[in-house]
């Protein structure tokens, strides 16, 4: 499905060639761009040349080092928002946010403080018409960031890293690392001995939106269909592997630790959107599963 698509990111540690990662398996970049308010990475144009050679698709990201600063966020912005421009990135595709420890980036300023500059950086880069989404570790997002705000603002836009281990070939969903809004799991930094980090998307990034729909003449009221509330669905294998599985969620959207195998049939008893997710409903209030898991056969 369109939603899962292995990817990875480079930087200047990376070479210019990104063949191998295309030849194995993966269908988008995350380039890095720039960093603070001076750095550019000086292979980033050859390696975005290289993804549009491989039909690959093509994101970017900057590091921060605005710490909780607003104005050096939104001085920050500015810069990445130019070299994006400079550098063809399309604005069909997202600008990352990677705030993390390093390059005396301060992450120890506050939950509140640091929200306000995050979103001060990310409303700079979405302004000038693009996706935006922010990445970082599992542990400082639960803790050093108010992601719902962010979720609020932007959508399902989190690019979360958490390593089961270094070395993988295929994400392992059993140790996902489970919060709200996550669009990319960055799940090892040694993809397939690529000595590239792996990463795989949870949401279609590259759906196109670009369909008009004629407008209904002002005495017409379109009725909808009717929702079916109760049938059987059919969880499918994901990316080719039987051993992952589903986790559930609870009527509220929060992850049970519990899951449901994949390959299997299901009797539905409701069907709702919980945090805009359409879900089905397979047990108690504590037993609910996306829709995007899930195919309705009866």
């Amino acid at each position: 499905m369109a939603s899962r698509q292995l990817g990875i990111d480079a930087a200047v540690y990376q070479g210019t060639s990104m063949s191998a990662y295309h030849n194995a398996g993966a269908k988008f970049g995350i380039i890095k761009l720039t960093e603070g308010t001076g750095y550019i990475n000086p292979k980033a144009h050859y390696q975005i040349k290289s993804l549009h050679a491989n039909h690959m698709y093509v994101h970017a990201y900057h590091f921060a080092t605005f710490g909780y600063n607003a104005s050096r966020a939104k001085a920050e912005a500015k810069f990445f928002v130019s070299r994006a421009q400079t550098g063809n990135i399309s604005k069909k595709r997202y600008l990352w946010l990677d705030w993390e420890t390093g390059s005396g980036n301060c992450v120890t300023g506050g939950k509140a403080a640091s929200t306000k500059a995050i979103l001060a950086f990310m409303k700079i880069c979405h302004d000038a018409g693009y996706k935006v989404g922010l990445y970082s570790g599992a542990s400082l997002l639960r803790t050093a960031i108010d992601t719902k705000q962010v979720v609020k603002k932007f959508g399902t836009c989190i690019w979360v890293a958490s390593y089961p281990t270094d070395l993988a070939y295929t994400p392992n969903f059993n140790y996902f690392p489970s919060m709200d809004g996550v669009a990319i799991w960055q799940f090892c930094d040694n993809w397939c001995g690529l000595g590239v980090d792996g990463n795989i998307s949870l949401i279609d990034l590259h759906k196109e939106t670009t369909t008009v729909h004629k407008a209904a003449k002002p005495t017409e009221k379109p009725k909808p269909k009717p929702e079916k509330k109760n049938g059987v669905v059919y969880a499918p294998i994901i990316n080719r592997n039987p051993s992952w599985m589903i986790q559930l969620i609870d009527s509220t959207g929060h992850y049970t630790g519990k899951y449901i195998k994949t390959n299997t049939r299901w009797k539905y008893f409701d069907v709702k959107s919980i945090k805009g997710m359409k879900c089905y409903k397979l047990g108690t209030d504590k037993q609910w599963v996306p829709g995007k898991f899930l195919k309705v056969i009866e």
